[in-house]
């Protein structure tokens, strides 16, 4: 016995009978489209008097009727063009008082929308991306930001879609100049950074975005942008490590050696053909030449202004909103930048004048980041009082075990860097040559923290 089905059963049963004929015959079954796609604007306009209704049945009714439609809709374009329309103002209007499983229906309608070209992608985008950013749902931003960037990368697979970039880039710039004090301008830090570690941002404007986050005036939004500026380059790396170790998992002679002792089928030809064509086009992609990969740092625009906006913005005044972790991170941004470009930030030496204390607990990170703003084209005069800092306040007997060394390999390649200040940094150190030269037991079970070689002088 036939088990029996439910109303709404029978309904969906028949929905998705109706949806492969209309597919298979769209001439014939014009009528019957019809009689739904009416069905569908009267509960459309019940919803719309009231967004928060509880009718369970009704909400089902609707949904699948949505979803009915949207996957006939390019059978019938002018009948059905409204849809987008009303998707994009019901969502738009209504995206916080909706049934949780109705509105995720309408973002994936959208997209199945946006996929058999009923709408463009840049109107896909702007009608998303707002709801991102004013939603409290958080399955919905998840939901959201996962479709945004999907649809981006989609976008950009064949050929670089210059256009709709600039477009979105443009919004996503505008969202962190507009209100620097929301957390708002994290989604343009996420999306941003996703994008450049596919590497389907790769230009001066993708940096221009992360430049405006470091500049923000909200903690998580600074730290976003400067994390990108320190670690964006690496996480593209790994990420084409990874997709290069799933190109190779195509074995074709395993693929051929099926074929020839299982029984030969259509379905197994296709698979043997299709696997054959990814070889050749990852072949191809392999022995193309390599694009040009730019650092983010290298593309910044006027790197010298930055820095100096970043320390006097975020560092240097005594009321800053930032914990010292975040501090550190702009510090180790900035330094990265005096490294890199060679610029004159003189304010800094006197700056981390104060941390460079044995009392300090982060003194490591700071000796790291003065060692890093060190180059040769910084004045001898500016760094002598800071290597004279780190001689008396370290250089002792009474120090501690491992951090003489990590002081001492810290002078020593400064001095590389600039050697009219070996005089001046030395002496100290001849003050005290058994505290630092000369190992002590203790200082050999400790000698890992240290420097390897030390050079004779």
């Amino acid at each position: 016995m036939k088990r029996k089905l439910g109303a709404l059963e029978k309904i969906d049963a028949d929905l998705t009978s109706l949806q492969y004929k209309v597919r298979r015959d769209p001439p014939s079954y014009f009528e019957d489209h019809q009689q739904q796609y009416l069905q569908y604007e009267a509960l459309r306009d019940l919803l719309l008097q009231n967004p928060t209704s509880s009718d369970s049945g009704g909400v089902v009714r609707f949904s699948d009727l949505i979803d009915f439609v949207s996957h006939t809709a390019d059978c019938y374009p002018k009948a059905t063009a409204k849809l987008p329309n009303d998707l994009i103002h019901i969502l738009s209007a209504h995206h916080d008082e909706l049934p949780h499983d109705l509105r995720n229906k309408m973002v994936a309608n959208l997209v199945l929308l946006r996929n058999k070209d009923l709408i463009d992608s840049a109107t896909l985008l702007n009608t998303l991306f707002p709801i991102l950013v004013s939603t409290h749902s958080k399955s919905l931003r998840a939901l959201l930001l996962t479709k945004i960037i999907s649809d981006l990368r989609s976008s950009n697979a064949k050929a670089t879609n210059h256009r709709l970039n600039r477009t979105i880039q443009t919004v996503l710039f505008n969202l962190l100049t507009s209100d620097r004090d929301s957390t708002k301008g994290l989604w343009a830090v996420k999306i941003t950074r996703e994008l450049w570690k596919r590497q389907i941002w790769t230009d001066a404007r993708a940096v221009d975005i992360m430049k405006e986050a470091c500049l923000s005036e909200n903690e998580k939004v600074i730290t976003g942008g400067v994390r990108f500026f320190l670690g964006g380059d690496k996480e593209r790396e790994e990420a084409a490590d990874e997709s290069s170790d799933e190109d190779d998992g195509v074995d074709m002679k395993a693929l051929r050696h099926q074929v020839g002792i299982n029984k030969k089928t259509k379905k197994k030809e296709r698979e043997l053909k299709k696997a054959a064509a990814t070889v050749k086009r990852k072949e191809r992609k392999k022995n193309a030449p390599h694009p040009l990969n730019f650092s983010a740092l290298h593309l910044l625009h006027d790197p010298q202004a930055f820095a100096e906006t970043l320390f006097s913005k975020h560092v240097q005044p005594s009321k800053s909103k930032l914990t010292l972790d975040s501090k550190l991170l702009v510090l180790q941004l900035i330094s990265r930048l005096i490294g890199l470009h060679k610029l004159t930030l003189i304010s800094l030496y006197s700056y981390l004048l104060k941390y460079l204390t044995p009392r300090q607990t982060s003194v490591t990170t700071f000796l790291a980041i003065l060692a890093q703003a060190t180059h040769n084209l910084v004045p001898p005069d500016i760094l002598e009082p800071v290597i004279q800092k780190i001689a008396n306040e370290f250089v002792s007997e009474a120090s501690a075990v491992s951090l003489p060394f990590i002081i001492l390999k810290g002078i020593i390649n400064t001095e590389i860097l600039l050697p009219r200040l070996v005089r001046s940094s030395s002496r100290r150190l001849e003050q005290h040559p058994r505290s630092v030269c000369t190992p002590t037991p203790c200082h050999e079970r400790h000698s890992s923290s240290g420097p390897r070689n030390v050079p004779q002088k």
